[in-house]
């Protein structure tokens, strides 16, 4: 079970006070951006299954003062988008996480009797009493397969199957004896690790073309269950899988033998997070400018020895003044991430650029690929709103390890 570890490294922001300055207009992006995403259950159905599913809540509250009205609509990426339930009125829907129940399936929602394949949004929008519609809206991405539907998660890796054959079954020690596991699918690319009883490792061997072959002449006296279990080097297509055990019998030759049998008991390895620093600077800050700088280095440690992977998550508070005045919003904070490998046979990825308004992946390493020290940083760039007052900003960003 893997250990969350947790790291707040607070960023200063603007740390001298800004002057005044030209004022700069800001154009609205040209598409809607993500509030935050939103939970439905079930997440998978029929197109024609009335309602699409029982509830739907967003991560978090509408933004402050759009909170008059809410809405639950569907639709291709990009739009255009259909209602999917009544909309919601009487305020309050910027204080608590909105939550709709839809009242029709998502074909009845389109308008249509058959929903075409492909990717889809739901979406939850909010809506003022005198700026109307926010131009952001929290954000779920589905797919339709066929006649059903389920939320976008990435590609579902396939299943693989592992079968072993021991030739021969019986033999003198000494003697050679040639383990070879099957998978397939045949494109499954990764390792077989080869084993006797639960948990000695007689060794590993590629896959080429569905077969993994290892002979080998050690295997000691006795009765032995051997079993094969393939890792796939790409976890997010294929998933692993273990063979039956198949039996072996290991019988004493002509000539004298000693046999010892060497244990050695390995305990895990730390996994840790540690930040080189609790403080980043942002410089260059000016009223409807600018200010940039770097987040501190968070150093990752993966010695568990299970190999499971982990993402390095980040969620920012919004920035404020001492003393207050009106806060500049999280989401005016955005991070270019940068990730390298220290040491170990693992590798490690970066997040994407985005904003800080939701949590989001500073970087992140695969299972199969997690073990090692790795280093993930970024370049940060806050907007700084014409309406900002002077003054020193700073918001704390919490990095979670899991």
């Amino acid at each position: 079970m893997s250990k969350r570890m947790f790291a707040r490294a607070g960023a200063l922001l603007g740390a001298a006070v800004m002057s005044a300055g030209v004022l700069v207009a800001v154009a609205s992006p040209a598409q809607a951006a993500s509030l935050g995403t939103i939970t439905v259950a079930p997440e998978n159905g029929a197109v024609d299954t009335n309602p699409m599913f029982t509830t739907a809540t967003s991560a978090n509250p509408c933004p402050t003062g759009f909170g008059e009205n809410a809405g639950l609509r569907v639709g291709p990426v990009g739009g255009p988008y259909q209602n999917l339930a009544r909309a919601l009125g009487g305020g309050g829907y910027d204080q608590a996480p909105v939550s709709i129940e839809p009242n029709r399936s998502l074909a009845q929602a389109l308008g249509v009797t058959t929903v075409a394949p492909g990717n889809y949004l739901i979406i939850v929008e909010c809506f003022s009493l005198t700026a109307g519609r926010h131009p952001d809206e929290f954000q779920l991405p589905i797919v339709v397969e066929g006649t059903n539907w389920r939320v976008d998660r990435g590609p579902v890796a396939e299943d693989t199957t592992t079968t072993l054959a021991v030739s021969p079954a019986t033999v003198e020690s000494g003697e050679e004896v040639t383990l070879t596991a099957t998978v397939a699918p045949a494109n499954a690319e990764g390792t077989v690790q080869f084993r006797r009883g639960a948990s000695t490792v007689i060794g590993t061997a590629p896959v080429a073309s569905g077969t993994a072959t290892l002979t080998t002449t050690s295997l000691p006296i006795g009765t032995h269950s051997i079993t094969a279990t393939f890792t796939p080097a790409n976890a997010a297509a294929f998933n692993p899988s273990s063979s039956q055990p198949q039996s072996i019998t290991v019988e004493l030759g002509d000539g004298p033998a000693a046999e010892q049998e060497i244990v050695a008991d390995i305990t895990p390895g730390a996994f840790s997070l540690a930040v080189a620093g609790n403080t980043a600077a942002l410089a260059g800050g000016t009223v409807g400018g600018t200010a940039t700088g770097d987040l501190n280095t968070a150093t990752v440690t993966d010695l568990r020895g299970s190999n499971a992977g982990w993402d390095l998550t980040g969620q920012l508070e919004d920035f404020n003044t001492t003393p207050a005045t009106s806060p500049i919003g999280a989401a005016n904070l955005t991070w270019a991430p940068t990730a390298s490998k220290v040491s170990g046979s693992g590798s490690v990825t970066p997040g994407t650029g985005a904003d800080l308004g939701a949590a989001r992946t500073l970087c992140s390493a695969a299972l199969a690929s997690s073990a090692g020290v790795f280093d993930c940083a970024a370049g940060l760039t806050l907007s700084v709103p014409d309406t900002a007052a002077p003054g020193a900003y700073a918001a704390t960003l919490t990095l979670t390890l899991a």
